[in-house]
């Protein structure tokens, strides 16, 4: 796989590179999937994925870290996880059609809240096994 790291962000085509890298395209670590407002969101490679329960949901984070050599990798929030990441799962690399863990708890201390990449969602026993991607954002 060839990563894009573009140029650094002292180099004056920096910006350029980051408003002009297409969608879906990889970039630092990652695959671009939404530019907004001067945020890049990055999701990890296919190869980085994992599936577990929510307590070890982290272990997304360390795998993209240890494959991708990039730092910043986090678990996206219920509402990340929604928008960008589902709204835009047709720029990631791959994905599956099942449930994708949230970093959200619910308001009862064993839930959590997934989201479905069949279109649906709700929140159930931390102790279910699902997919968990890490994501990374960057700023220009």
């Amino acid at each position: 796989m060839a990563v894009i790291f573009g140029p650094s962000k002292s180099h004056p085509s920096y910006d350029t590179f980051l408003i002009n890298t297409p969608l879906g395209d990889p970039v630092f670590g990652g695959y671009l999937i939404c530019r907004n407002g001067g945020t890049l969101w990055i999701v990890a490679p296919a190869s980085t994925e994992v599936s577990r329960n929510w307590h070890s949901r982290n272990d997304a984070v360390t795998t993209a870290t240890n494959c991708t050599l990039a730092t910043g990798w986090f678990v996206p929030t219920l509402g990340q996880l929604q928008n960008p990441g589902y709204t835009c799962r047709t720029n990631w690399d791959s994905y599956s059609s099942t449930y994708y863990w949230s970093s959200t708890q619910s308001n009862l201390s064993t839930y959590a809240w997934p989201v479905g990449f069949n279109g649906g969602s709700g929140n159930l026993e931390k102790t279910v096994t699902l997919c968990v991607r890490a994501f990374r954002c960057v700023t220009y």
